[in-house]
C-alpha cells in the first residue's frame, strides 16, 4: 500500500480491474486526489463518505471520474485498507474495460411505485445484456437512505425485477447521530431515496457474507411493534428494551451503540442467520431497528 503526503491511501497496482482509495475527510481536493489515483477508463465508482466531511461537496466533484456511473452515501464508519476506520472518505472503483454499469434512481422512497420499478429494472437488465451479450455475470448494487425505514420494502419490491441477479448493498450512516443520511447519483444529492446500480461483467462474480456470530439459546419474540417505523416496543410481552438487557443481564440504562454491536439481534431464515440491528433506544424504552 502507498500513503501520499495527503494522507491517501491506495493500492500499488491501482489500474486493475477493481480499484480502491482512501483519505481523509478533510482533505482539500478529495475527489481530484481520488480521481488521480483510481486512474481512467472507470464504468463505475463508489464513494463511501463520513458524515464529518461535506458531503455535496464531494459528489460535486462526481464528473471528475468521467463517463463513470458515480454513486455515494453518507456512513456509519468505513472499511479501509487498515480495517476499520472514522473520518474518511472511502473509493471503489471497477474498470470499463471489465465493468458496465447502469443506475436506477428511488427518488422518493415514500411514495414508492413498484410496477415502474420493476419494470425500470427489468429494462436496465436487459440493456446491459443486449450491451455486452459475451459477458455472462451481474450483479447489482443498492444505496439507501438509512434513516427511511424503508429498506425492507424497496428489496422486495426489487426481488421481483432483479430475479436471480445478486443483490448486495446497505444503508447510509450519519455516524452515531441519526439526524440526515445522503445517497448521491453523478452530482445530485437526495434524502429518502436509494439508487440501485446494475452491473454486468466478464469476471466471475459471487455475493457473500461474513459475520463471527454465535447464536445463543435464549430466544425473543416480538409482541408489540409499529413495522411500518420499524419500533419494537414489547420483547417477550414485557418493555423491549427493559427485556432486552435482562436477557444480556445489564441495566437498562447503560444500553448504547456498543451494547447493540456486540450482541445483535439475529432471525434464522433460510437455514442461515441474519442480523436485525439495533439503531437505538428511544427515552420510552422502544428499540428502533
Amino acid at each position: 500500500m502507498e500513503r501520499s503526503r495527503s494522507g491517501l491511501i491506495a493500492p500499488r497496482a491501482a489500474m486493475g480491474r477493481v480499484r480502491s482509495a482512501q483519505l481523509p475527510w478533510d482533505d482539500p481536493d478529495p475527489v481530484g486526489h481520488l480521481a488521480q489515483v483510481l486512474g481512467d477508463g472507470l464504468a463505475f465508482v463508489a464513494l463511501f463518505v463520513s458524515p464529518q466531511a461535506d458531503f455535496g461537496a464531494v459528489m460535486a466533484g462526481a464528473s471528475r471520474f468521467g463517463d463513470a456511473v458515480v454513486v455515494g452515501c453518507t456512513t456509519a464508519g468505513e472499511i479501509g485498507a487498515q480495517g476499520y476506520a472514522e473520518g474518511s472518505i472511502m473509493a471503489i472503483a471497477l474498470s470499463r474495460h471489465d465493468f458496465v454499469a447502469a443506475p436506477i434512481l428511488i427518488s422518493d422512497l415514500g411514495q414508492l411505485d413498484g410496477p415502474a420499478l420493476v419494470r425500470d429494472t427489468v429494462r436496465t437488465r436487459t440493456a446491459l445484456v443486449a450491451q455486452e451479450p459475451d459477458w455472462s455475470q451481474e450483479f447489482a448494487f443498492l444505496l439507501v437512505d438509512g434513516l427511511s425505514v424503508r429498506e425492507d420494502a424497496l428489496v422486495s419490491t426489487l426481488a421481483a425485477g432483479l430475479g436471480p441477479v445478486p443483490l448486495f448493498g446497505g444503508s447510509a450512516g450519519d455516524g452515531n447521530r441519526f439526524q440526515e443520511t445522503f445517497v448521491a447519483l453523478g452530482d445530485r444529492v437526495y434524502r429518502n431515496a436509494a439508487v440501485l446500480c446494475m452491473i454486468r461483467t466478464a469476471c466471475e462474480v459471487q455475493v457473500f457474507s461474513l459475520d463471527h456470530l454465535r447464536p445463543s439459546e435464549q430466544r425473543m419474540v416480538v409482541t408489540e411493534a409499529d413495522p411500518a417505523r420499524r419500533i419494537v416496543r414489547q420483547i417477550n410481552a414485557e418493555p423491549a428494551a427493559r427485556e432486552y438487557a435482562r436477557m444480556l443481564g445489564k441495566d437498562p440504562e447503560q444500553l448504547s451503540a456498543f451494547t447493540f454491536a456486540a450482541h445483535p439481534v439475529v432471525v434464522r431464515f433460510g437455514g442461515a442467520h441474519h442480523v436485525r440491528a439495533i439503531q437505538r433506544m428511544l427515552d420510552n424504552g422502544n428499540l428502533v431497528f
